[in-house]
C-alpha cells in the first residue's frame, strides 16, 4: 500500500487531516487492506486529486463544498459524497454532501463510520452495511 503524506495533503488542500483519518490509514495499511481495489482514495495524489476535484465540481453549487470540507473517496453509490471537517486534528464527525435533496446531513462520529467501513471491506462488503458506502474511484 502506497504511503499517505499527511503534511503534504494539508499544505496542498490548506486544512488539518484529522487524527481519527491518520488512525484509519494506520489500521488499513495494518491490515493490508487495498482501498485502490474498492475505489477509495488511497495514497497522497488521490487524496488531493479528489479533494481539488470535488471542490472544483461542487464549489458553485448548493450546498457549496467548503474548504475544510475533507473527502476521503468514499460516497454512498447515488452520487453523494461523505466527509471529514477537517479544522483540527480533533475533529471526528463525519458529514454527507447530499444533492437530493441538497444539504449536509451529519451522520455520525468519524470512529463509528470509518470502523464500520474497514468492517465492510474486510467482509467484502456482505455485512449489515454492505449498501452504505461506495468508492468514489478517483483513483490515479
Amino acid at each position: 500500500m502506497a504511503e499517505v503524506d499527511f503534511e503534504k495533503i494539508e499544505e496542498e488542500l490548506g486544512l488539518v487531516v484529522p487524527n481519527i483519518y491518520k488512525m484509519f490509514i494506520g489500521a488499513v495499511q495494518e491490515k493490508g487492506i487495498d482501498l485502490k481495489a474498492h475505489g477509495i482514495s488511497y495514497d497522497t495524489d488521490s487524496i488531493v486529486a479528489g479533494n481539488i476535484a470535488l471542490r472544483l465540481r461542487l464549489g458553485d453549487q448548493k450546498p457549496k463544498w467548503k474548504d475544510h470540507f475533507f473527502d476521503f473517496g468514499v460516497g454512498d453509490g447515488c452520487g453523494n459524497f461523505f466527509f471529514l471537517i477537517a479544522k483540527k486534528e480533533e475533529d471526528d464527525v463525519i458529514k454527507l454532501w447530499a444533492h437530493d435533496p441538497s444539504g449536509i446531513e451529519k451522520v455520525s462520529s468519524a470512529t463509528k463510520f470509518l470502523g464500520q467501513l474497514i468492517e465492510e471491506i474486510e467482509a467484502a462488503f456482505q455485512g449489515a452495511n454492505r449498501n452504505r458506502f461506495q468508492g468514489n474511484g478517483f483513483n490515479l
